[in-house]
């Protein structure tokens, strides 16, 4: 019978999948919308195809207020209760995240690319650059926060338990002997990686120059420890005289065991960094919650002085 450990275990590899398949998706979307933003650049700005204040500047200020406005439905998704029962809270949250970009993304359109800018650009609404330097405040917190959200979601237990999988994997089955047992240098140094990154994150106590420092370390080793297992098993092919079917089975075992070396390393500066993120976490709802209200306050007082004046 499996056990629950292991069962956390086989949940928490296969969420990590599945988030390394939409964090390459979320780097596309965001590449597009880079490009998008520098054509529009180019071609809204110099060109006057239209006015803010115009019906199609108008409609795309209306456009993106309402997508910044909607990114309240998710707190609240979060926190009334009648609300449990509609959709699934990553579903929420991903539209909470597209939006927070799409949004501004508008709004910019909208702006042609003008806002009023102390000393450099002295021209155009005050109010109206009260609200888009808080809208790029809001939507770039959320970038920052999504960030942290990946890197605790998981939970502790769960990093620590690929870990512990991932050691296991170091061990060649049916005996205990280390799988990289002919390269005993590989093998000390991910012990001693191990054992530094959980000395350091005793109790939550990962201070942040160790807590960058571990992450260029982690770097470092994991292609440091390739380039010396390539270099070894290369070296016992050529003094063994491997022929090429055993060279190209070597090189398969490479792969794997490359790819070994690079999710063990990876899961011990995360388990290592895990307290640190929670509290950057923290730190960032601090931050970003008042953002928020300043956002809609400075918006709704945009959208009043439009209609007035």
């Amino acid at each position: 019978m499996v056990s629950q450990a292991q069962e956390t275990v086989s949940l928490d590899r296969r969420d990590a999948k599945k988030l390394k398949s939409r964090d390459h998706m979320w780097g596309i979307f965001i590449l597009v919308v880079a490009l998008v933003t520098l054509a529009g650049y180019f071609i809204v700005s110099p060109q006057k195809l239209y006015e803010p204040g115009d019906d199609i500047g108008y409609n795309l200020g209306l456009a993106g207020g309402l997508m910044m406005l909607a990114l309240l439905l998710y707190p609240l998704r979060k926190r009334v209760k009648f609300l449990d029962k509609v959709g699934l809270l990553p579903t929420w949250f991903k539209w909470h995240m597209v939006l927070g970009i799409l949004g501004p993304l508008t709004i910019i359109f909208h702006s042609t690319y003008h806002v009023y800018i102390p000393f450099l650009h002295p021209v155009g609404s005050v109010n109206a650059a009260v609200a888009m330097y808080c809208m790029f405040l809001v939507s770039g917190s959320g970038t920052f926060g999504r960030f942290f959200y990946t890197k605790i979601h998981h939970g502790l237990y769960g990093r620590q338990a690929s870990v512990n999988e991932l050691k296991a994997g170091l061990e060649a089955s049916g005996d205990v002997k280390s799988k990289f047992s002919f390269a005993p240098e590989i093998e000390g140094k991910l012990d001693a990686f191990r054992l530094d990154a959980e000395a350091n994150a005793q109790a939550g106590k990962l201070g942040l120059l160790r807590f960058i420092a571990i992450g260029f370390q982690a770097a470092l080793l994991s292609r440091s420890l390739v380039k010396n297992l390539h270099g070894v098993m290369h070296a016992q092919a050529r003094e063994k005289g491997f022929t090429a079917a055993q060279i190209h089975s070597m090189e398969t075992m490479f792969a794997e065991y490359r790819e070994l070396i690079t999710s063990y390393i990876r899961a011990v500066r995360d388990a290592s960094q895990f307290h640190t993120y929670e509290r950057l976490f923290s730190y960032w709802h601090i931050f970003h919650i008042p953002l928020v209200y300043m956002m809609v306050f400075s918006g709704f007082y945009h959208v009043l002085a439009v209609h007035m004046y």
